[in-house]
Formats: C-alpha cells, sequence, structure tokens
C-alpha cells in the first residue's frame, strides 16, 4: 500500500511540474486556444500539430478510425492535435490490449474496459486522474466525482480514477411485456398488483386470448430459463434479484435475498401459477431462440424481458403476419393496489468502458482538455449526432434529426452513426435522443416510460472488495448460487415443497451464507466510507 501511495506522490508532483510549466507558457504546442480568443487562434494555426497516439476500437471494422473520420477530425482541429491511431476491430484490439501493456511501450492515451484501465493504473501504467478532474474538468467532475454512484462505478477499491469512463442514456433496461392486442381482445386492462397479473394468465389461458379457436395452444407467460427471467415478479415483494446479485440494500443493510421471509412468499406464488399452468411448462429449461419462436409464433400473451428488444418484435416479418401484434411494457408489478411500481432492475449510469492517460503522455494537460471536451455538452452531440448539417439538423421543434448520410446506411442508422465516429467506446456522455433515432418511436417510448414515470429504487450500490475478500467472495458465491438455481426452480415447479424452505436456508449457513454476510458487511462499511455517508 505505502509503495503504490509512494508512486502516486511521484505522479503527483511530475504532474504539477507539467501543469505549472503550461500555465507559465506552456510545453504542450497543441493546448487548446479560449474560446473566442481569435488571437490565439490565428497564432495555434501557425503551430505544428501535437501528435497524441491512441490506443482504441473502431466500431465500425469497415470504417477504421483516422483523422479524417468525423469525430476525430472535429477534435483534431478543435485541438490543433493528429492522432496517431492503434485501431481494429474489437477481437483484434482485444487481443493486442495485453501485449501492449505487458511491453511497457504505452501509447499516449488507451480507450478500453474501464477494469483492465483500473488494473493496469495500479501497476502504474496508467495515471490517476482525481486531482486534474477536480481542479481542471468540471464538466467530468460533475458526471463522474460528484455523482457517488459514478464515481463508486468508475474508481477502483481505493477511490481512485484512472479512466474518465462512458455515461448510460437511458437508466430502463429490462421488464413485464404483455400482448396488449390480447389484453385488447378479453377487454382486460394492464395488470398492476400480482393479484390482478394471476387474473390476466388466467384469462389468457382459458380465453383463446390469440383468437384462432383454440382456448388450449396459449402460453400465459414465458421466459428465459438463464437468469431466472420469471423472477422479475419479485419487484412486487421489494426485493433485488439480478443475474450475478442476490443481495438487497434495505434500511442501511444488505439482506441476502434469497433467505428473506419475502422470497419464499414469492416462490409460493409462483408455485401456484406454476400449477395451475399460467406459467411456461418449460420455464426452467427455455432457450432464447425457442423463445423468440414462441413469441413471433402468436403463442405468448406475457414475458419479461429487455423492454426495447421485446417491443421491437413487431417490427419483423413474422410479427407483422399477425394481426394486431403488439408487446407493451407493463409497469413493475406491486402487491396492493395503489402502491408505487419500483424496480431493482435497471442499467447502471457508467457504461464500463472509458480512456485513461497513459505514464508515457507528455502532453497531460492537453489530453485532459480533449477528456474534458468530450465529456461536455458540446462534445456528447458530438459523438451522440456529429456535425450540425453533415450528419444532423434541428427540426422545427429543436430536436435532432439525423440526416441522409447517416439514415441511408444500408446496414441500418446505428451503423451509419458508426462510420461517422459516433459512440466511440470513450468516456463520452451517452444522449437519450439518440436512443430514438435509431429504435421506432413506440419502442423508445416504452424504454423511457420507466424513467418519466420514475420507477426505479435507488441503485444497487457498486462495493469495492479487497483483493482477498473478492477472491473469497466469489467463492462462496458460487456455491451458493449453484444450491440456489436447483432449488429455485424445484420450489417452483414442486418437486420440494416450501415446507422445505428453513432447510433450504440452514443449507445456505453451512454452505459458507454467514462468511459471505461477514464479507458483504464490511465491505459495505467501507462502501459507506467512501461516499461519505
Amino acid at each position: 500500500m505505502n509503495q503504490r501511495w509512494n508512486m502516486i506522490a511521484v505522479w503527483a508532483m511530475a504532474l504539477l511540474l507539467v501543469l505549472t510549466s503550461a500555465a507559465c507558457g506552456g510545453t504542450d504546442k497543441g493546448s487548446a486556444p479560449e474560446t473566442g480568443n481569435n488571437g490565439d487562434n490565428a497564432k495555434q494555426e501557425t503551430q505544428e500539430k501535437t501528435k497524441l497516439s491512441l490506443f482504441i476500437v473502431s466500431r465500425s471494422p469497415d470504417a477504421l478510425y483516422t483523422n479524417d473520420t468525423l469525430t476525430w477530425k472535429t477534435i483534431g482541429e478543435k485541438f490543433n492535435v493528429e492522432f496517431d491511431f492503434i485501431t481494429g476491430d474489437n477481437t483484434t484490439m482485444s487481443e493486442k490490449f495485453r501485449f501492449t501493456m505487458a511491453s511497457g511501450d504505452y501509447p499516449d492515451i488507451v480507450a478500453g474496459q474501464l477494469k483492465d484501465i483500473n488494473q493496469f493504473g495500479k501497476d502504474g501504467a496508467f495515471i490517476p486522474l482525481n486531482d486534474l478532474i477536480e481542479q481542471h474538468a468540471p464538466s467530468i467532475k460533475k458526471h463522474v466525482i460528484d455523482d457517488k454512484d459514478a464515481f463508486m462505478q468508475t474508481s477502483d477499491d481505493e477511490g481512485m480514477i484512472y479512466g474518465v469512463p462512458m455515461m448510460s442514456a437511458i437508466r430502463t433496461s429490462s421488464g413485464p411485456m404483455v400482448r396488449q392486442d390480447w389484453l385488447d381482445r378479453l377487454g382486460l386492462p394492464m395488470p398492476e398488483t400480482i393479484d390482478e397479473w394471476h387474473a390476466t394468465l388466467k384469462a389468457f389461458k382459458e380465453q383463446d386470448a390469440n383468437g384462432n379457436g383454440d382456448p388450449n395452444d396459449e402460453i400465459p407467460f414465458a421466459a428465459e430459463a438463464e437468469g431466472h427471467w420469471f423472477i422479475g415478479f419479485l419487484d412486487a415483494w421489494g426485493l433485488n434479484w439480478d443475474w450475478d446479485n442476490r443481495w438487497t440494500e434495505e434500511n442501511g443493510k444488505l439482506i441476502y435475498t434469497p433467505t428473506d421471509p419475502r422470497f419464499k412468499e414469492f416462490l409460493e406464488v409462483m408455485n401456484r401459477w406454476y400449477g395451475e399452468g399460467l406459467l411456461d411448462r418449460e420455464l426452467m429449461t427455455r432457450q432464447k431462440t425457442d423463445l423468440d419462436t414462441l413469441l413471433l409464433n402468436n403463442r405468448v400473451g406475457a414475458t419479461n424481458h429487455w423492454i426495447g428488444h421485446i417491443a421491437g418484435f413487431k417490427n419483423k416479418a413474422e410479427a407483422q403476419q399477425i394481426e394486431g401484434f403488439d408487446y407493451q411494457v407493463a409497469p413493475p408489478p406491486v402487491l396492493n393496489k395503489g402502491d408505487k411500481p419500483l424496480t431493482h432492475k435497471q442499467q447502471k449510469s457508467v457504461i464500463q468502458l472509458g480512456w485513461g492517460i497513459t505514464a508515457n503522455n507528455k502532453h497531460v494537460d492537453l489530453t485532459m482538455k480533449i477528456f474534458e471536451y468530450v465529456n461536455s455538452d458540446e462534445g456528447q452531440i458530438l459523438f451522440n449526432f456529429g456535425k450540425e448539417g453533415d450528419t444532423y439538423t434541428l427540426d422545427a421543434n429543436g430536436d435532432y434529426q439525423y440526416t441522409d448520410k447517416v439514415t441511408s446506411s444500408p446496414d441500418g442508422i446505428y451503423n451509419g452513426l458508426l462510420r461517422f465516429g459516433g459512440q466511440a467506446w470513450i468516456g463520452f456522455r451517452q444522449h437519450p435522443y439518440y436512443e430514438k433515432l435509431i429504435a421506432d418511436e413506440d419502442s423508445f417510448n416504452q424504454m423511457y416510460s420507466y424513467i418519466e414515470k420514475d420507477y426505479f429504487r435507488p441503485p444497487y450500490p457498486t462495493l469495492k472488495y479487497s483483493e482477498e475478500d473478492s477472491e473469497r467472495f466469489g467463492e462462496l458465491t458460487t456455491q451458493l448460487n449453484t444450491y440456489i438455481d436447483e432449488m429455485v426452480s424445484k420450489f417452483v415447479i414442486g418437486q420440494v415443497p416450501l415446507s422445505k424452505f428453513d432447510e433450504f436456508v440452514s443449507q445456505l449457513k453451512k454452505l459458507g451464507l454467514d462468511e459471505l454476510q461477514q464479507i458483504q458487511d464490511r465491505t459495505y462499511d467501507r462502501y459507506k466510507e467512501m461516499i461519505g455517508q
């Protein structure tokens, strides 16, 4: 620990010398001029361009980044910079990354996974950015440091930031999806409470909801087996359950969801619904391709999945052969009428991608100016929409619209924006409206509905485990999850009665739950210290 902080102190002193030099006349020939200073602009045009090497994945393999790519050309002109791109497709660059970092011959800037940047940052390959951000990057400070969730999702286990992250545009992730045309056919409202869900699924099963004359071919609810998607109903009980996380934060404590009495109540309801034929008989084995086939064969009344994904099914050729085919998102389920619908399921504010400044970078102050610009409102527009009059225009309402240069792309609008350098895997902020432009309006409105109605619980805390605790936590979690997944399946389909739930909890303790809880408690206490609670 002392050795690491000594290293950081050396870096801090080096950075102080660089910044002091820049303030006294500057060593960066390419330092960005102040906005509106025409004298500095004229002077800068006569200066030789500063060269910065940049390791980065090109999002469009058929249009590798160059200094003529719109986004990078704009930055180059603004900061009098010429980039030396080390780039390729994702597969190529993934293989090249560790070789590059192991060589010690670092490029000036590296874009990639935050976890990798943090890991190599600890070893001295990247410089810590905390003080630089605090002093020279107000936009990054606002969105990455001042936001406690973003800070914890970005920093390493000691609170050091080595990379500026990409920020997500939309928090909405998954939710319950219901065939609106089936509801309309049967005269049913969108279900809200668990009891209403029961009544809806029962009607789907018994009343020929798909209207084909066969009252026995409907599957009221189906979902993918991997990840236990049916557990989305658990939102009604206020408990958190995700693919890699089975803990609920409540009243200043972390509760292990599988042992909570409310989880038993949830399992009892799912077991009853399964016994009544309201859940897919293959709920615990259904694969994605099989589920897609059922959805597009007019067989499934409701599912739980990525909202934008299922909402977009209506655009598929198979769905367009079914009159009225329309999946709509339902609010998170509640137990009692009038309760506020809330979900734990949400995207984190930080996408685990970003870029960092390496130890070999001789133009730290200039690089930080570029990082700050890209994270600013102007940079956000550039990396989401491009350049006005070229890749986007503003309509009469002031809304962004991509031009034909983007929309005429033969493989879709999204790939069109990737080709001008938009949505690069660097530290910028995604804009919600870009999602609207690459999706149909109904799908976007469904994804955005949870945001507009404020259906989100506070995000689960990003915990920073010590190296020793991290290893042990992983071992125990894997062991416990294997047993939990097996028993949850057996409880739901009735192979094991819920009267055995206490025995299930006792077995979890034998498998190391108490030790796991101790790790969580001390890590959670450390989390609260780091965010100043």
